[in-house]
Formats: C-alpha cells, structure tokens, sequence
C-alpha cells in the first residue's frame, strides 16, 4: 500500500480566470470545501501518512489554509520557483519523498476518494475516466486493464471515450528516469514523456466512471460542486460533504425541501424556500420570498427579498439584492449584485455555451451556463448579464448595464 503522496498545486491557473486571480485554484471550492482538502481526505482515507504539495502561484495562501497536517496525514510544502512542467515539479518534490512508491495528483482537480484508494493498492497505476470532451486530454486505449498507449489531445475522438486523469501511483524509480529526461522544445520536463517507459513494464489502467471531475474552466467549478451534492449520501460516507442538517443554532422558518444543510446562525425567513440538495453557510440570511434551488451559498451572505439563486456557488460574504435572479454562475468573495439584477443562462437559439478563454473562443459543451464574478464586483441594479460571461477583480458595473462580453483587465 503506498504510504506518501505528491499533490502539484504551484500553476497559475490561468484559464480559470477570473476566478484564480487572487486565489491559488487548489483553494477554489468545490461543493463544501476547497478542492485541495477534497483531495486530502481521500489520501488520507487511502492510508497514505505523508503528503508533499508543490506550490507556486499564492502558495502562501494554500500553506495558511492547511498548515503541516490535514486529518491524520503530514503535510510537507516544497516551492517551484519556475514552472517548467509536471515533470520538474516531481523531481522538486522528490526531495521530500523516501526511495518507495508514491501518489500524484492534480492539486486543481476533484477525485473521489474511491479511485485514489484503488490507485493506492496497485503500482504503477492511472486513473482512466470517460470524458465528454476527451480531446482536451490524453485519450487512452487500455488493454486487458493495461494502459496501451496514450493520444496526447487528439484532433478527434469519441464523445464518452477514456482519457487520462493525470493521477497516477508510480514506483520511485521514475524519478531517476526524469533526471535523464530532456526538457520539450518549449523548456517544460513533462512527466507525460517518461510514461511510454512506464507502460512498456506495465501500467494498470484504474477505470473509474465518475470519480473524476477536471477543474479546468470556471465552469468546471459548478459541474464538480454538483457532482458532489448529486452524490450526496456517497459524498457524505467519503467525508467530502455534512450529512444534510439543520445546526440547533440556525433559525429556520422558511421551507425547505430535499436534502439541504443550514450550519449554525444561518437565517431562513418565513416566506423563503430552500430547495435541496443546497448547503447554506454560517450566518447567512436567506430572507423572505427568495428561493435557492440546488446552490452552495457561503458564509455571512444576504439573499435579498424575491430573489432567486439556482444551480449556482455563492462564495461567502455576498449580498444579492431583491429580486435578482442568479442561474448556473459562481460568484466570489465580497461581491454585490444589486437589486434586480437577471443573469441568463442560456442563448434562445439552444446552442452550447461560448467563452472566451485566453483569447479563444471554448465551447462548454453546456446548453446551460450563467457568469462568473470574480471577488468585490459590484454589479449595479437591473443589469442583465448574458451566458458565458466573466467580470474581474473589483469591477463596478453600472445601473441597467448589458454585459454581453467579459469585463476584464486587459
């Protein structure tokens, strides 16, 4: 059984943007906590004892967050001061690995605890999962459970065919095959390179139909923090989310339906209605005539009278006025969407969503998508913001505007 673990956590994250600018994208939450810790409890749940996460971008902010031990494992940080590749982030971290077999993961993706512990007990081993959009990773053909080749990005494949999670448990002789390995032409050491040397001894193929959720995009936040509440009772027995619960120190007096946990100080008025499954966050105010449907809303935030907030992730201390109607959007700390403000989630013509990422245009693949704020927006009343659409750090946002592009710094 493999005993200690390599988180990679030090990207900037840039296509998450607007998200990850002021937060390391491990530290984004994904259903009831950041993602990083998602990961821990399931390392620690696998029986792994030491833990080293590699970081780089804010990387002070996931030390504050964590400290030296999470749940039973012990948490040690190495810094890569220059990003060149996964591969270079290992060889960094191996100097904190003992000469045995090991974990690594993607400190910005959520996986299950179910995997990870499969993974744990067979070495060297990948994580497989089928994907929608399999031509933005590493397509697998697998053989008789063995790994057979991997496609990095192929220009076609099946929607649904497998590709690589990016997690693997590998012996500890991989890292002397990185410190033979030559950098790509673009200066990067990709840990992808020595895995033709891997599976030609034999490389397990660890399938797994839905323990993996990339956090690739913005959007990728909503589809990994439903994957979870839709998951509920497993989530739960896996310690990644509270069982559904009203906290004796809430004050509900509104309805609730459905699973949906209320922690303690939170107010749900009469005349409101909370439809699960949902988690309200400590000491937030859900007043009056509002309704949230399948969201995570954070701490301390304001759900105005008539408002709606529906398949979305409210971060904490957010106050969203009367009768603004939120759908399929997450929206980061301190931020203030005023009276009546409409979000829509989806474009009349019934096509998949559209977002400019890095200055190319990505389909979601989602008929359904709403905006993504970034942390002390304001947002004046009556604006309407259409689908897809990003707004960056601190941006105020006039009365009665239409935001049909992303309001962005650049």
């Amino acid at each position: 059984m493999v005993k200690q673990a390599v988180i990679l956590a030090a990207g900037k994250s840039t296509r998450t943007y607007p998200l990850t600018l002021t937060i390391p994208k491990p530290l984004l939450r994904v259903g009831y906590r950041p993602n990083i810790e998602n990961l821990l409890i399931g390392l620690e749940a696998s029986g792994v004892e030491r833990v080293v996460i590699v970081i780089g971008f804010l990387g002070d902010q996931i030390c504050h967050r964590l400290g030296h031990s999470f749940e039973g494992p012990t948490v040690t940080f190495v810094e890569q001061l220059d990003p060149k590749g996964t591969g270079h982030a290992l060889k960094v971290a191996s100097r904190q690995l003992r000469e045995e077999p090991f974990l690594v993961l993607n400190g910005d993706d959520l996986l299950l605890p179910a995997p990870i512990y499969e993974a744990a007990r067979r070495v060297p081993s990948l994580i497989v999962s089928p994907h929608p959009q399999p031509t933005r990773f590493g397509m697998v053909r697998v053989d008789d459970g063995y790994v057979g080749e991997i496609l990095e990005k192929p220009k076609e494949a099946e929607p649904g065919s497998l590709v690589s999670s990016g997690a693997y448990s590998l012996p500890y002789e991989v890292i002397p095959l990185l410190d033979r390995l030559k950098p790509a032409p673009d200066g990067e050491l990709r840990l992808t390179d020595v895995m033709p040397a891997v599976i030609e001894k034999g490389l397990h193929a660890i399938l797994s139909e839905d323990g993996w959720v990339p956090l690739t995009y913005p959007w990728d936040v909503l589809i990994g923090t439903h994957h979870l509440l839709d998951r509920w009772d497993q989530a739960t027995g896996q310690g990644l989310l509270p069982p559904p619960e009203i906290s004796p120190e809430a004050s509900v007096s509104g309805c609730l339906e459905g699973p949906v946990l209320v922690e303690r100080g939170a107010l749900v008025e009469p005349g409101s209605k909370v439809i699960g499954p949902s988690l309200i966050g400590e000491g937030t105010r859900i007043t009056s005539g509002s309704v949230i449907d399948a969201s995570v809303i954070g701490s301390f935030c304001f759900i105005g009278p008539g408002a709606t907030v529906r398949k979305s992730a409210v971060m904490d201390r957010v106050a969203i006025g009367r009768e603004a109607f939120l759908s399929w959007s997450v929206i980061s700390e301190d931020c203030e969407i005023g009276d009546q403000v409409t979000v829509r989630d989806r474009h009349p013509t019934g096509l998949t969503v559209r977002s400019v990422v890095k200055g190319t245009v990505v389909d979601s693949g989602l008929k359904q998508m709403g905006c993504f704020i970034a942390k002390g927006v304001v947002v004046g009343r009556g604006s309407v913001l259409f689908p897809g659409v990003k707004i960056w750090t601190g941006r105020k946002i006039p009365a009665y505007a239409e935001v049909v592009e992303d309001i962005s710094d650049d």
